[in-house]
């Protein structure tokens, strides 16, 4: 609208646009032919992307089609480039990963270690609570957890996805801190909240703040690792104008799913997932502990077969 010089409020110059489309749907129409070139100069200049064009026609689209504007899209779409699916960046090393963890904040790790053992986006965190972690349990140990997801792009439809033992225990750290602090922690309590004064300076004691949670949510979980990442010296701001993008971005994970369901078993994509757990585990002695875990549960396991072996020796002995 800007664009094409309506002027006055907001609502005014969407009335001047309907107004518009009933007059003259030819001069509107070129118009946008118009509009979509300047921003295709954008896009050659690296000032804007593909991506935000793209958004900017949803938006005109929906506009239009809530108004009974009718348009050739067909033949205007074909002015519009495509969205590149990839893009320059990489992920963070294990170095920066490590340095992001030392921020000063006591979610920063349930927070890293569930995203990346999981892979979902930061706008997950809107919707999960401590319910929807079930942790998994082989031979008197955690192996990994259960972690539902609702994708609200989607109908709101739930998945499901995995966390390591490490995330797992992150997490439940976190959830008895907030219970050591008087919050009364329950299956219905966001995984992810707000902070509180820990001790009262004047009596050297714990106060109930914490009994009054409000909700991270995913902008503020956003808003914290993107001001991690510069507090930890890790992503500087961009000196250079000409480059619009980080070497990585600040938040993504892997999560993606179709509205296909998967052929496979819970079990089979458990099994699968166990293969990647020591890959997706970041603390090199969390790594260690969960081998002396094992090893210990199987010298167990010798100790008793031993002890039985020895009992029915015994008893032949005794015949």
């Amino acid at each position: 609208m800007a664009f094409i010089g309506l002027r006055g409020t907001i609502e005014e110059k969407c009335v001047k646009l309907n107004e518009l489309s009933k007059k003259d749907i030819n001069l509107l129409q070129s118009y946008l032919i118009r509009f979509i070139n300047s921003q295709k100069e954008r896009i050659e200049s690296k000032e804007i992307s593909e991506g935000t064009l793209r958004n900017y026609i949803k938006a005109i689209k929906l506009f239009f089609s809530m108004n009974d504007i009718i348009v050739n899209w067909k033949k205007l779409s074909k002015g519009i480039p495509p969205v590149w699916n990839s893009t320059p960046d990489r992920i963070p090393t294990l170095d920066e990963m490590k340095k992001l963890l030392e921020y000063p904040d006591r979610r920063i790790k349930p927070i890293v270690f569930t995203m990346i053992s999981a892979g979902f986006r930061v706008g997950f965190w809107d919707h999960i609570k401590w319910k929807h972690v079930i942790p998994i349990v082989k031979n008197d140990i955690i192996i990994a957890a259960k972690i539902f997801l609702k994708n609200t792009k989607i109908n709101n439809k739930e998945y499901f996805s995995f966390i390591t033992p490490e995330a797992y225990h992150s997490l439940k750290d976190w959830m008895d801190f907030r219970k050591l602090h008087g919050e009364n922690v329950t299956g219905e309590s966001w995984l992810m909240r707000d902070t509180w004064q820990k001790i009262d300076k004047e009596h050297g004691h714990h106060i109930g703040l914490a009994k009054y949670p409000k909700k991270f949510g995913s902008i503020a979980i956003r808003n914290m690792i993107y001001e991690a990442w510069k507090v930890q010296g890790i992503r500087d701001k961009l000196s250079d104008p000409q480059v619009k993008r980080h070497e990585f971005t600040s938040t993504r994970s892997s999560f993606g799913e179709s509205q296909n369901y998967h052929l496979s078993t819970e079990q089979e994509l458990l099994d699968d997932y166990l293969n990647a757990v020591d890959l997706l585990t970041i603390n090199e002695e969390f790594r260690l502990k969960k081998k002396i875990e094992v090893l210990e549960v199987e010298k167990s396991r010798l100790d008793r077969m031993e002890e039985k072996m020895k009992m029915m020796e015994r008893m032949y002995r005794s015949r």
